[in-house]
């Protein structure tokens, strides 16, 4: 295979992926989504499974059963951003690109995030669907919510740990994040699953493919 015949396989492997990243942002996939987001998790923890343990649910909470495990899954985006908005601009320019060379983008190095810092970032969003559900009457005490942090930054794992006050107050069973490549359990009680409960404060970054190659996939 020529240098010229392999980029444009490469070129048109992007495309395909720009495309499905937005079928995939569409309502009708939001279980999978959810699905594809507890599987990166526990790669990140380095448990053990297969994709049809996660099984999606129809009426929520939760989102995803995992055995004993009830995930409620919420992403953390900056308040400005817009998915669908950015990978539709993606699809645009891949579509356009004559060779790689075309979308090349510089580099912006990941924030680095103390644990307090993270714990500050999610906690908004985490009383969000907190106030959800209590307006509906469902309490968040048997839920262990997963917040994907989908920001240009990194967990410094060697800071300490932070306070997390504002999250016992939201009642959650546990809450968990994952920020490739670590997975990161914040609180848990002592009703939580043990693979959960047994992780509190314990950062783990299991997943040692490079970027996010494969991380998602069910």
């Amino acid at each position: 295979m020529t240098h010229d015949e392999f980029e444009a396989l490469w070129l048109d492997a992007l495309r395909a992926d720009a495309d499905d990243t937005i079928d995939l942002l569409r309502n009708p996939r939001k279980q999978e989504r959810e699905r594809r987001t507890c599987a990166a998790f526990l790669r990140c923890a380095g448990i053990v499974f297969e994709p049809d343990n996660l099984i999606g649910r129809v009426t929520e909470p939760p989102d995803v059963l995992f055995g004993p495990a009830r995930f409620e899954v919420a992403i953390v985006l900056p308040r400005q951003r817009l998915m669908n908005d950015e990978w539709r601009d993606t699809a645009r320019r891949r579509a356009e690109a004559q060779n790689i060379q075309d979308l090349i983008e510089p580099f912006h190095p990941p924030e680095d995030l103390t644990r307090q810092e993270v714990i500050d970032l999610i906690s908004p969003h985490a009383e969000v669907k907190k106030q959800k559900y209590r307006a509906r009457g469902v309490s968040t005490a048997d839920l262990d919510l997963l917040l994907y942090v989908n920001q240009n930054v990194a967990l410094n794992v060697e800071t300490p740990n932070p306070n997390c006050e504002a999250l016992v107050r939201q009642g959650w069973r546990s809450v968990s994040l994952i920020i490739p490549p670590h997975s990161y359990v914040v609180l848990a009680d002592n009703t939580a699953p043990e693979f959960i409960s047994g992780s509190v404060e314990k950062p783990t970054a299991a997943w040692n493919r490079p970027g996010l190659c494969g991380l998602f996939d069910i």
